[in-house]
């Protein structure tokens, strides 16, 4: 199941949020660039990244973000998931997080018709973190999802996910620079055919992993340190007119091997999209600032 219909919220008062960089070891804390310049930045950033998939013939759903409380309103796919007919929606790591979705509710609803919609609300006050589809990373052809366990991805959350969604759950551990990956789509991605995957970093259930990502048809592509740490893996296939297009960071795209993007290409069109300034200070890439929108595709 694919999609060529997404959500993104565009940023208000983008910045570096220091309740995320508790954990989040790629986030950058700026020296020389202000916040001024920042949300100048990630707003050229962010409106090019609309235009490219329009003219993609990708549907783009704009949620615009109003006030400076929520620095990392751009990342929508952390806070609500969508499924044929449902949301779900995500306790969150970091405090300022947790304000983002009733903030972007009243407009949500205008994309989305809650009045036909099973809202799986996952908010609680165990403070038992799964941060959407930053934290599980779906097969929505073979029913399967993954997670890489971290403070914002607590494995009975996500068995649950798993259940309430019928799911075959497979959680794994991953780690870079001694530290838990905070994300599982910082370090992996699932196509229809392959999957983009930083294997090297996984230190716990690597050969579950790898067997059931062979088991369910997919070509493999590991990545070597220089493509992960330029967010190869933090991206997504959507549906083209003619061909699956693989939505990438520019600087991703330009650090490819040869061999990788031919992998890729024999697949799907890559579609490069220049992001610096938010990965560089929101420790997230072009996956994380699009949501998919499955609610009106049929299961069938």
């Amino acid at each position: 199941m694919i999609t060529d219909k997404v959500i993104l919220v565009r940023p208000y008062a983008f910045k570096f949020n220091k309740e995320t960089a508790k954990d989040n070891i790629y986030q950058l804390k700026p020296k020389y660039t202000t916040e001024d310049e920042m949300q100048k930045r990630a707003l050229e950033e962010f409106d090019e990244a609309v235009e490219k998939l329009r003219e993609n013939k990708i549907h783009v759903d704009v949620i615009n973000d109003f006030d400076d409380r929520t620095p990392d309103s751009i990342f929508p796919n952390n806070v609500f998931v969508t499924f044929p007919g449902k949301i779900f929606i995500s306790q969150m790591f970091a405090e300022n997080r947790n304000e983002e979705y009733e903030k972007i509710l009243p407009q949500l609803e205008k994309i989305i018709d809650y009045k036909r919609a099973e809202v799986i609300d996952f908010r609680n006050d165990e403070e038992r973190i799964l941060e959407g589809t930053g934290a599980v990373v779906i097969d929505r052809w073979n029913n399967i999802c993954y997670g890489s366990l971290s403070k914002r991805c607590d494995k009975e959350e996500f068995l649950k996910f798993a259940e309430k969604f019928n799911l075959k759950a497979v959680y794994f551990k991953s780690e870079d620079k001694e530290t838990l990956i905070y994300h599982t789509n910082v370090m992996m991605m699932v196509a229809e055919k392959f999957a983009i995957i930083a294997d090297d970093l996984i230190t716990e259930n690597k050969d579950e992993l790898l067997k059931t990502l062979k088991e369910s048809g997919k070509e493999i592509i590991s990545l070597n340190k220089e493509e992960f740490d330029n967010y190869a893996a933090n991206s997504i296939e959507l549906k083209g007119e003619n061909k699956n297009i693989l939505v990438i960071s520019k600087a991703a795209f330009d650090v490819l091997t040869k061999e990788n993007r031919e992998k890729i290409e024999k697949y799907d069109k890559i579609l490069p999209i220049d992001v610096t300034t938010i990965s560089k200070f929101g420790g997230g890439s072009i996956r994380c600032m699009i949501a998919e929108n499955f609610f009106d595709i049929s299961e069938d």
